[in-house]
């Protein structure tokens, strides 16, 4: 098991959304990091006013330690980026390469990179943000309530929710209708 995480921006504004980041980040039991095309595309949360939005400030995490901001290192990342930005977003495609090049973990929602990733037998280690709140209740005794406040707060804020046939379906729906 990987010790760092690389989370793409789809899973880091629904953890953010959750109002409980730093404690999913303590709990979780991994260093969580982002590369730096995610940091430029993790820009808002919604607030309870549609019409309103929240900008996101990365910057206390990274300051704190909590978040790390990873670049390529070398030519081969470098090119790896690239290579996939040809069918991913760039925060994925940055993501891809640098999990794959230093043996990361990589947490991501998006059905094409996770397509990918098995398609072409990427050998990278996978969480959703549903595994990355599951891992977090379990390793930190959360009860039901507080993370049905967190998915709460997700699908308000972060506008997330697994789909009918997701693996968490059942899960997060058992947790939301109590």
């Amino acid at each position: 098991m990987a010790s760092i995480l690389i989370q793409d921006a789809c899973v880091l504004i629904n953890l953010l959304g959750s109002g409980r980041f730093r404690d999913i980040a303590a709990g979780c039991g991994l260093e969580f990091a982002i590369v730096s095309a995610v940091s430029t595309e993790t820009l808002y949360l919604h607030n309870p006013d549609p019409s309103e939005r929240e900008q996101i400030d990365l910057q206390p995490l990274i300051n704190d330690g909590i978040l790390k901001i990873l670049d390529p290192e070398n030519e081969q990342e470098k090119l790896r980026y690239i290579e996939l930005a040809l069918s991913l977003d760039d925060g994925e495609a940055e993501s891809v390469a640098i999990a794959e090049s230093r043996n990361y973990a990589l947490a991501t929602d998006d059905k094409k990179a996770r397509r990918m990733i098995q398609n072409e037998n990427i050998k990278i280690e996978l969480w959703s943000t549903c595994s990355l709140l599951q891992s977090w209740q379990k390793k930190s005794s959360v009860s039901d309530e507080d993370m049905k406040n967190a998915l709460k707060n997700i699908l308000s804020r972060a506008r997330y929710h697994p789909k009918a046939g997701h693996p968490n379906y059942d899960w997060w729906m058992a947790l939301i209708s109590k």
